[in-house]
């Protein structure tokens, strides 16, 4: 009988054993999943604030291309048409507001888009320019023709001075010409 019981004793030992094991096993495997369970929670809140900043990104270079397409359609409004009056330096010049836009990105461009309210002399209606009237009127000349005479070409003190106008008022095509 104490054979038995010995045996008995053995057994439950055993199964004790193998139940702890098991028991372990199982908290392991708890602790690995409870470890899965954090981290998808992890990825799932990276995942949301990236969406988020996604989204926030979208939405303002939304408005920024939309400000942008504003201010275009702002500046290709040309307020002023027809005939124009410039008193550059004094000297008076009447031409249209075409010859002087002709050419997108320069200074008359920018003056005639309406982004800013032009000083127009109540007298005469002229806007006034505070650079050399005598050198305007080459500027002028090649706004009209698309060209520059030969004179002026081989006028070599007159060619820089020139370059320094077409400079200012933004003609990039007279620049790279002269």
């Amino acid at each position: 009988m104490e054979s038995n019981l010995d045996t008995i004793s053995d057994n439950t030992k055993q199964l004790r054993t193998h139940f702890e094991k098991v028991c372990e096993d199982i908290i392991s495997k708890l602790n690995e999943y409870i470890d899965y369970i954090r981290n998808t929670e992890e990825l799932c809140d990276q995942a949301i604030q990236f969406n988020d900043d996604l989204e926030n990104k979208l939405v303002n270079a939304f408005n920024k291309e939309k400000k942008c397409k504003d201010i275009k359609l702002k500046l290709s409004a040309t307020p002023i048409k027809g005939k124009v009056i410039l008193d550059v330096g004094g000297h008076k010049y009447t031409t249209s507001v075409d010859t002087l836009t002709r050419e997108q990105n320069t200074f008359f461009a920018a003056l005639f888009s309406g982004r800013w309210e032009l000083q127009i002399d109540p007298d005469d209606n002229s806007v006034f320019i505070d650079r050399n009237g005598e050198l305007f009127r080459h500027i002028l000349e090649y706004l009209r023709t698309d060209s520059i005479p030969n004179d002026v070409m081989t006028n070599e003190p007159l060619r820089q001075l020139l370059i320094i106008e077409a400079e200012y008022f933004c003609i990039h095509n007279l620049t790279h010409i002269l």
